[in-house]
């Protein structure tokens, strides 16, 4: 997206002084004009009590008019409450719809009691539960093959949204829809991929990256518009291309979520599609390359803070905490603890030392990953 900045606009003036200004000067000439030459508004006399109740009503329907006004320019309409104002641009961002909110998926493996002489079929649609509430459903039809005792398969939640995110290995297992021969069934990868609904920040960015969509996915941004279209939950994306003809397209997920084969497989088949891709291009998707870093760190209060220390206390702890999301939430960003200090301090931190993270060079396929953290309350000190 570009990084021109443009300037605050008000279509309509809405200065008080101003306004009353102008009105006091219009209804003297009115006044001259029936013949009274000297006449004059003087302060507290009725006409200018009147004039001031007014022009706080036009003060208040010019506000009105301005903000009415700047939902048609989508950078104001993206900071509005109501969705719908920005909704309504997107026919003049080539028919750019919000993305709805999408569902976790993972793999699961089902298990059959022994092997069969011919083949066992578990219907598309067939659900499992983790607690009666968060249920996933197989996306496809399963064949078990004859003389095997199990098969894989992606189940999608059937609740769209974060719901169904997180959910590890072996935890998704009541089976709500029994099949033939059944012995158990069970997710095998982490429940992901589950996205609420695109929200304004991030729909404001695709519609303004989708003027690079109209050639297609040749250039880098129209390849990250057609990946960032495919789920809300993509959070970042790189594309590079590491010879001619080949482009290398890497992709992180929110809330730090993993992404699946089952996204990336996703994510391939769109930008593979032939309205899509430049017909030279050879197009893969996978999750980024990772550079391991810990936060290690240890911080003081100022003594004459003792009072607040456990509210500075607090806000430290969230510092690290947003650094951490700050620094595995873009992919290279090179691992930076100067800015990890800049953050403590800044929550109030009287002194900070920090020994881990040292700084790291983090290519542009890459992404820091969390190993361990250790923040330590190094007490009080004198200022």
């Amino acid at each position: 997206m570009s990084d021109i900045k443009y300037p605050d606009i008000e279509f309509l003036e809405t200065d008080t002084e101003t306004i009353i200004s102008s009105m006091i000067a219009l209804y003297e000439e009115m006044q001259r004009a029936a013949g009274r030459d000297n006449y004059k508004v003087r302060p507290g006399s009725p006409e200018r009590v009147f004039i001031s109740w007014m022009a706080a009503i036009i003060v208040q329907q010019r506000t009105l008019i301005n903000e009415t006004a700047k939902m048609n320019v989508p950078r104001y309409a993206a900071k509005s409450e109501n969705e719908d104002y920005l909704d309504s641009l997107a026919e003049i961002f080539k028919d750019t719809a919000r993305l709805p909110a999408s569902p976790a998926s993972a793999i699961f493996r089902f298990h059959i009691s022994e092997p069969q002489q011919q083949s066992t079929i578990i219907p598309a649609g067939t659900r499992i539960s983790f607690d009666g509430v968060i249920i996933f459903a197989t996306s496809e039809v399963l064949e078990i093959r004859a003389g095997e005792t199990s098969g894989e398969v992606e189940a999608v939640c059937t609740q769209p949204g974060t719901v169904g995110n997180g959910l590890v290995a072996g935890q998704v297992k009541e089976v709500v829809d029994l099949f033939d021969h059944y012995q158990k069934a069970e997710n095998i990868t982490t429940t992901s991929g589950g996205a609420e609904k695109e929200d304004n920040a991030s729909y404001y960015e695709r519609m303004r990256d989708s003027m690079e969509s109209f050639s297609t996915a040749g250039p880098i941004n129209g390849y990250i518009y057609w990946t960032k279209t495919v789920s809300p939950a993509v959070l970042d994306v790189a594309v590079t291309s590491p010879e001619a003809c080949y482009v290398d397209v890497r992709v992180i997920l929110r809330d730090g979520q993993e992404a699946t084969e089952a996204v990336l497989k996703e994510i391939e088949e769109a930008l593979n599609a032939s309205d899509i891709r430049p017909l030279t291009d050879i197009v893969t998707v996978s999750a980024p390359e990772t550079v391991d870093f810990s936060v290690d760190a240890t911080f003081w209060i100022a003594q004459p803070n003792r009072e607040s220390a456990a509210a500075i206390e607090r806000e430290v702890r969230a510092a690290v905490d947003n650094f951490i999301v700050w620094q595995t939430s873009k992919m290279g960003r090179d691992i930076n603890p100067s800015y990890l200090t800049k953050l403590m301090m800044d929550a109030g931190a009287k002194r900070v030392e920090v020994r881990q993270p040292t700084f790291q060079s983090v290519a542009d396929i890459a992404v820091g990953k969390l190993e361990s953290k250790s923040v330590l309350n190094g007490g009080l000190e004198d200022v």
